[in-house]
């Protein structure tokens, strides 16, 4: 069965009955932004590793999908969240704020991707709420839905705003102790615990590489630089390009060094290779004009080192041709992400 029909290309649809209604009318205008709400949460779900989070989050979408039945059905009730929905969605409220203490006035989010993903799913659920008055000054709208929706637009801003606190403080056995935002009883604390600290270090928490790692790293690109005779000078930088470490090893060129350090620091600057600058560069794209910039090198022997999907440093390397460079920092970056 094709997904398509064409009956909707004149500009009109149906709703409860055969009646054909314009899909400028309001209630498409409800249902469209449901629809987007119910997606917008899925994107949250889809980098959450914690079970319980990603059940209140289902539950959020199937009750979101039963409002828009009870927009397309009126007249059944049974569509309709209860009393009790909305006490829930307070009692998370108030749970939540109550377990840190929340920043007031003007708050500038994105300090993680999970907490913008959910500021833009409470703006499509303000959006909502605006559409459904809209609504309801034109057909009527029964008061829980706009109860229901008004309360879940605050549990997403200060579930968003819990995430900031406890990916900006990075304390996990805080979290675990003193919060049940993610919790249910005290045998889920273990599991979330283990979870909550692996989503921690996917994500990085905005912590730079350690001088520990640093020189595990060094030792494991000095070994292989001494496989294939290449006597190099190995520099490592924190996300802000700085130096933390560099290493020389014996009869290595003078001018390593400091083309080493270069070039940690354009990686980390950039937050890409050298080699992929280079290419950059030469395409004559967005990045046209940073040649002229002194500060950079455009030689391959850079690679950002990540943490899941952050840049917590870079590793320049320098003392064979460009792509021995490119490949050894390269071979660095991947050995990185096992330490």
């Amino acid at each position: 069965m094709k997904i398509y029909t064409g009956n909707g290309d004149g500009g009109f649809s149906t709703l409860s009955s055969s009646m054909k209604i314009s899909k400028a009318d309001e209630r498409f205008d409800v249902l469209g932004c449901i629809d987007e709400l119910v997606s917008f949460i899925a994107n949250c779900r889809a980098i959450v590793a914690c079970p319980i989070l990603t059940k209140k989050l289902e539950d959020l979408q199937t009750k979101l999908f039963s409002i828009g039945s009870a927009i397309t059905f009126p007249q059944k009730i049974e569509y309709l969240p209860t009393e009790k929905d909305i006490r829930y969605l307070e009692e998370q409220i108030d749970k939540t704020e109550s377990s840190f203490e929340r920043q007031k006035g003007f708050v500038l989010s994105a300090k993680c991707e999970l907490s913008s993903r959910l500021d833009m799913a409470r703006t499509v659920c303000r959006r909502l709420e605006r559409e459904i008055i809209k609504l309801d000054r034109k057909l009527g709208v029964d008061g829980l839905i706009k109860k229901y929706v008004n309360r879940l637009s605050d549990y997403l801003y200060v579930l968003a705003r819990r995430i900031d606190f406890d990916f900006e403080n990075g304390d996990i056995s805080k979290i675990v102790s003193n919060s049940q935002t993610f919790n249910e009883n005290q045998n889920q604390d273990k599991d979330f615990e283990r979870i909550y600290n692996e989503v921690i270090k996917r994500v990085a928490n905005g912590r730079d590489i350690t001088l520990e790692k640093a020189r595990a790293l060094a030792q494991k690109v000095r070994e292989k630089a001494q496989e294939i005779g290449l006597k190099a000078v190995v520099a490592i930088a924190n996300s802000q390009g700085r130096p933390i470490l560099v290493e020389v090893m014996d009869d290595a060129y003078l001018v390593s060094f400091d083309v080493a350090v270069k070039k940690a620091y354009t990686s980390a600057a950039v937050k890409m290779s050298t080699a992929q600058l280079c290419q950059e560069i030469k395409k004559e794209g967005s990045l046209k004009g940073l040649e002229t910039e002194p500060s950079l090198i455009f030689l391959g022997g850079g690679e950002p080192l990540k943490i899941g999907w952050e840049v917590v440093g870079a590793i320049g390397v320098s003392g064979g041709t460009a792509e021995q460079d490119s490949n050894l920092a390269h071979y660095a970056s991947e050995v990185f992400k096992s330490l």
